[in-house]
Formats: C-alpha cells, sequence, structure tokens
C-alpha cells in the first residue's frame, strides 16, 4: 500500500493513458447502460461526438450501435484525433469509425446528419456553449437525441471532507468568495463555465427539445483506514497518482490567478487562497504518508439529453 508506483507524468503516454481511465470511471457501468437506453441506441445508430478527445464517447456507447452503426468523432487537435483512432483500433471500431477535424461551434456537417449527436466535456470550456448547442440540434435528425456531458459546478460549494484538514469559517468564507470570483472571471476572460450544466436543461427546452432529462454522476470518490478492499486500493492507487501529478503541491498557477482578478479578487484574497491552501496541502500529504487519511468527495457532473421535435 505503501509501495511507490512508477507514475512519471513527464511522459506524454502516461498522462493521457491516466486521463482515459480517470473518464472511464466517472459512470458506473449500470449507468452507462442505462444511458444507452435513454439515448435510444440500437444497432444501426449514427453516431457523433463532438470535440471526441481520445474517443471516450465513441468507446464507450459505441458498441450499443453497432452493428450496422457509424460513429464519427470530431476535434480541433488533430493530434487528439490521432489518439482517439489508436484507441478505437484497440477495441475492433475502426471499421464503423471516422475521425474529423472541426470545430464544435461550426460542424462540418449538413441538417439532420445524425441519429444522436454528443458532447463530453466541452461546452464548459466555451465562450459561447449555446452556439456549440445549437450546433449540436442542427445535424441530428427529426426525433434523433443531444446528450450533452459536462460540469454543473455551484462556485465555491466544495463536495469533499477530510480528516486531514478541517477549515475554520473564515476558510471557508475565502474558498467561496475565491471560487465565485474565478468563475466570474473566467466567463469574463472567454474561459467557458464549469457551471454550464446547471443551465443546459432550460437552454434544451427553450429550444424546442423534447422529453428533456438529467442525471448525475453517481459516483463519491473515498479513502479509509485501514483501505483493505479491492475498490479502496485502487482508490488509494489514483490518489497517489494525482499526487505525483501535483507533486509540488498546492501552487496558484498565472491563469487562475488572471482568472480570479478578472473577476475582482483583492489581491489580499489571493495571498489568502495560497496560504490556506499551502496549509491544506502539506496536513493532506502528511496524512497520506502516514496511513491515516480518510477522504470523501465528489463533484457535480451531470448528463443531460433531449429529442429533436
Amino acid at each position: 500500500m505503501k509501495k511507490k508506483h512508477p507514475i512519471d507524468y513527464a511522459k506524454a503516454k502516461v498522462r493521457r493513458e491516466i486521463l482515459i481511465r480517470q473518464r472511464r470511471d466517472l459512470w458506473t457501468p449500470e449507468q452507462v447502460a442505462s444511458l444507452a437506453k435513454h439515448f435510444r441506441l440500437r444497432p444501426g445508430t449514427r453516431m457523433l461526438d463532438a470535440g471526441c478527445g481520445y474517443g471516450y464517447v465513441l468507446r464507450t456507447f459505441g458498441p450499443y450501435c453497432l452493428p450496422r452503426g457509424v460513429l464519427v468523432g470530431l476535434d480541433k487537435e488533430k493530434r487528439l484525433l490521432a489518439g482517439a483512432k489508436r484507441y478505437l483500433r484497440r477495441e475492433g471500431l475502426t471499421r464503423v469509425s471516422r475521425l474529423v477535424p472541426g470545430d464544435i461551434c461550426a460542424l462540418p456537417f449538413g441538417d439532420n446528419e445524425f441519429d444522436v449527436s454528443v458532447a463530453h466535456v466541452v461546452l464548459c470550456h466555451l465562450a459561447k456553449p449555446e452556439k456549440a448547442l445549437d450546433e449540436l440540434i442542427r445535424v441530428t435528425k427529426p426525433g434523433g437525441c443531444v446528450a450533452v456531458f459536462d460540469n454543473a459546478v455551484s462556485p465555491g460549494s466544495g463536495g469533499g471532507w477530510s480528516t486531514a484538514h478541517r477549515p475554520t469559517m473564515r476558510q471557508r468564507l475565502t474558498d467561496f468568495e475565491a471560487g465565485v470570483r474565478a468563475m466570474a472571471g473566467r466567463k469574463k476572460l472567454g474561459f467557458g463555465d464549469f457551471s454550464v450544466g446547471c443551465f443546459l436543461p432550460g437552454w434544451m427546452e427553450a429550444r424546442g427539445m423534447t422529453d428533456v432529462d438529467v442525471r448525475n454522476n453517481e459516483r463519491v470518490y473515498w479513502v479509509a483506514p485501514p483501505y483493505r478492499s479491492a475498490g479502496q486500493q485502487t482508490a488509494w492507487r489514483n490518489l497517489n497518482e494525482r499526487m505525483k501529478e501535483y507533486r509540488r503541491g498546492f501552487r496558484l498557477d498565472a491563469d487562475h490567478v488572471r482568472q480570479m482578478k478578472a473577476g475582482g479578487s483583492s489581491a489580499a484574497l489571493v495571498n489568502r487562497v495560497r496560504r490556506y491552501g499551502t496549509e491544506s496541502s502539506r496536513r493532506f500529504r502528511k496524512a497520506f504518508r502516514a496511513g491515516t487519511l480518510a477522504f470523501a468527495g465528489s463533484g457535480p457532473f451531470w448528463c443531460v439529453w433531449g429529442f429533436k421535435p
């Protein structure tokens, strides 16, 4: 349990593999099967994954479209498309897949081409997420499904608890204000909105989508001594990998500081966040190394879908 894992985050391949595993850990197999039914996936379905990255949606939901299905992935980065091609090949989906470079806000497809159009963690990064939603609806056939997986975060609310650090009231208020300021700054600078999932049901209804529905990711990430179950061993290893990823501990990068200031943060608030974050990180790592850490946390991550009239 205290053995070191050979995780070298300087290697792009290692970072990619861990990202893919973390994505696949978002939804339980039972949830995936349920969502496939809700999206009305069936053999012969023509599915678009817009902003596909390494092809998580294609590889997760693609098998429900077979045989006779067609899977199309789109992304702005050719590097990601090349990775998606490799992973699709591993899972025997190459023959039914097509990967296309392009922008989700200006999809290079005609109207009414797909039975199902999906975007997974894309809209939260866009300055104009509604434009992307309009494009997804445009390329979907009447009666077809548009599904969006994304964050639905309320700034500063938090979703975790730890025995390593019990924040004071002042620290909690600081975290809340910093979260609100950073979210406001992100939107002002055009970096997107991590609460976009909250707006999606209303946006779909306003566009005339029918049978709009929402599901929340049910997973809660937790560890607690003596970490004896297989699930706890996996959670412990995942946490170890995350700590190696952020091996220098808590650090406010320049982009985050810029976002906070754009949202109205004072220099004093930034300094308090840096000081409290460093203290919390130190205590968390100390408890982790001692094997006494108990931790539980979750983040609001929604799937919102509806059908084009």
